[in-house]
């Protein structure tokens, strides 16, 4: 696990590096989190080189939120008489989180669904076709909704 860890810390370093490099106004840990990402979708990581190690970290994500609960807790006189502003915003950014979150199912769902067809709608004619020859060929008939074999087999 010492391994997959210095993996994950290397990265999380290199974005920090490239965001003090290149003055981007863009966090270094999301910066590494994007290197993570396309690392991962470009088979330069396996997942098994991280596997153990991110699942370690994610069942233990509630300890990670404690400096930021302690922190709040010592500036609480600085949030004094805003407590109407962070509630609003807290409930804005849930509904637009929730609303972004369901448009992206839906169109992600939508790209994956096309060029497949609709649950219990008919094959296409080719792909039919060249399963009722296979069928024919091996003597079976398939999704027939019984049990029963094909003319002439005995069961």
């Amino acid at each position: 696990m010492l391994k997959q860890f210095s993996i994950i810390l290397s990265i999380y370093f290199l974005g920090e590096l490239l965001q003090k490099a290149f003055g981007l106004p863009v966090p270094g840990n999301v910066i590494g989190m994007l290197l993570l990402f396309f690392g991962l979708s470009a088979g330069v990581i396996k997942l098994e080189m991280i596997d153990k190690m991110s699942g370690f970290l994610l069942d233990n994500l509630a300890f990670f939120f404690l400096p930021a609960g302690v922190s709040l807790i010592t500036c609480f006189t600085l949030l004094e008489g805003k407590w109407t502003a962070i509630l609003e915003i807290s409930v804005l950014s849930t509904v637009v989180i929730l609303a972004v979150t369901g448009l992206t199912v839906e169109l992600v769902k939508k790209y994956l669904d096309k060029g497949q067809p609709e649950s219990g709608s008919p094959e296409k004619p080719a792909a039919a076709a060249e399963k009722v020859a296979a069928e024919s060929r091996a003597g079976t008939v398939v999704n027939t909704g019984t049990a029963e074999p094909a003319q002439g087999q005995v069961s």
